[in-house]
């Protein structure tokens, strides 16, 4: 009798309760209907406010049907012809009937004019993207609902667990990563060595993931050269030779034999993308670089000059010039040259001119770059090609009483963060940077410091460094005495 008077009192309990959670749910869902128009009128304004909308959103982000269908189409648009403007698209809405239900061609107006800046993309993106996974959860909240009101077998070990299911869902949906058993990634190993092995018994070299940077010192360092997914960061002092070296990279990766050059992108946050070709133009036809600011060529230069910008005009290379690019803006176009031409290189030129993630701290400096090692580091990952980024060091070097200015890990400027999420970390000395008196010898002769390699030994590379044609070439014995010979 005391157990019925017990189930009695747990029943006028229970109904209030599943009527008022009953009641909250048929209230409407959070939305906000201006952060989805700026995001929408934000994309219509500028093409990187709409890279970073692409990466960040998904159409059933937006609450509103009209807005996910504007956001489908200009997902769409936008891949195709990577600009948007209020005509095109109206033109586009009318060819497909779509207009009159998102509202006419005066909704296209409205977006525009009522979206204070396309600044604020990444702001307006966390609103819609927050609301709608509010969304989600008050979804997932009424299926529990509904699964505990529903006669059941089950028991209650049982009913939590699949409300358990229905709420990591949410989750699910926002990510795509699953753990990967052992057995799977033992049988693809095991494949993998033995192609290799069948290869090398007829006499075959076995084509490696790795690019080679075609230093061959450097590359047999690097078991192979750059492994895909892993970030390398080239650090040095300022005019040590970091942008030549990495462009010079980029250049013998991507320029050549059609059948052996690999797509690269160089993100240049210091210096014009004109500028950047004239670099590698330079590095290409072996020209003085003060000469191609004035263009002032000998007919034979002049004809060296036609002959390597004929060669890079068929180069995948992919220049992006952008100041102060941040951490979203970098994936979502990265994201999107992979997706159109299957980029095998990213070179960032360099850390500390990217803007910090929205919403970070400005004041803290530090935690700011930690954050961007970070997300170079996941970008490596997930486009799985090798990330190159530049790096400034600090002036512990110049400080060392001693003779030896050769740069320690301990340089990198502004956070160790950069040496913890480095796979690969390159440090570029040259002696006569410090001392052209004691280092008259050692003119156009550099070293590439490979102070930290995950997967390797480290070591350091000789190199040869020809400062007027911008290259960085292996090193051969013979330079040393070119040089000294130099300063007689």
């Amino acid at each position: 009798m005391a157990e019925g008077l017990v189930e009695q009192e747990r029943g006028r309990g229970a109904a209030p309760a599943a009527a008022s959670a009953e009641k909250l749910l048929e209230k409407v869902p959070p939305y906000d209907e201006a952060a989805e128009a700026g995001v929408l009128g934000a994309m219509l304004q500028d093409s990187r406010a709409a890279d970073i909308a692409i990466e960040e959103l998904k159409e059933e982000d937006f609450y509103l049907p009209r807005h996910r269908t504007l956001f489908a189409l200009f997902s769409e648009l936008f891949h195709k012809h990577a600009n948007l403007d209020e005509v095109f698209v109206t033109s586009e809405l009318a060819r497909r009937g779509l207009l009159e239900s998102v509202g006419g061609k005066e909704t296209i107006a409205r977006l525009i004019m009522s979206t204070p800046s396309a600044a604020g993309i990444e702001a307006y993106c966390q609103l819609v993207r927050e609301r709608a996974v509010r969304r989600e959860l008050i979804e997932s909240a009424g299926k529990i609902l509904r699964l505990m009101n529903e006669p059941s077998s089950a028991d209650a070990s049982e009913l939590a667990e699949s409300a358990e299911q229905i709420v990591y869902a949410v989750a699910d949906r926002r990510t795509s990563e699953d753990a990967v058993p052992m057995q799977k990634l033992m049988q693809s190993t095991l494949l993998e060595a033995t192609k290799a092995a069948e290869e090398r018994a007829q006499g075959r070299i076995p084509e490696s993931p790795a690019l080679p940077t075609h230093y061959v010192a450097l590359d047999k360092i690097l078991s192979g050269g750059l492994w895909p997914g892993e970030l390398i960061v080239v650090a040095g002092r300022p005019s040590m030779g970091k942008t030549t070296f990495a462009l010079n990279i980029a250049r013998k990766i991507s320029v050549g034999h059609e059948a052996r050059v690999k797509p690269s992108a160089i993100f240049s946050l210091e210096m014009p993308s004109a500028q950047v070709a004239k670099n590698i133009l330079c590095a290409e036809a072996d020209l003085n670089g003060q000469k191609m600011r004035n263009y002032d060529f000998t007919p034979e230069e002049f004809a060296c000059l036609k002959s390597a910008s004929a060669a890079l005009e068929q180069a995948p290379l992919f220049i992006d010039d952008t100041s102060a690019l941040s951490l979203s803006q970098l994936r979502a176009r990265c994201r999107r040259l992979k997706h159109r031409h299957d980029i095998r290189l990213v070179v960032v030129d360099y850390l500390q001119l990217m803007r910090g993630p929205a919403g970070g701290r400005r004041d803290n400096r530090e935690q700011e770059v930690a954050e961007l090692s970070r997300g170079l580091k996941a970008l490596a990952r997930d486009l799985s090609i090798p990330v190159i980024v530049l790096s400034q060091l600090n002036r512990s070097a110049e400080r060392r009483e001693n003779e030896d200015k050769r740069p320690q890990l301990s340089g990198l400027r502004e956070s160790g963060a950069i040496e913890q999420d480095a796979d690969v970390v390159i440090m570029l000395y040259r002696p006569e940077y410090y001392d052209i008196s004691q280092n008259a010898q050692n003119v156009n002769i550099g070293e590439a410091l490979v102070l930290k390699n995950r997967n390797g030994p480290t070591d350091k590379v000789k190199l040869t460094f020809l400062k007027n044609v911008l290259r960085f070439e292996t090193y051969m014995p013979e330079d040393e005495a070119v040089a000294a010979g130099g300063m007689q």
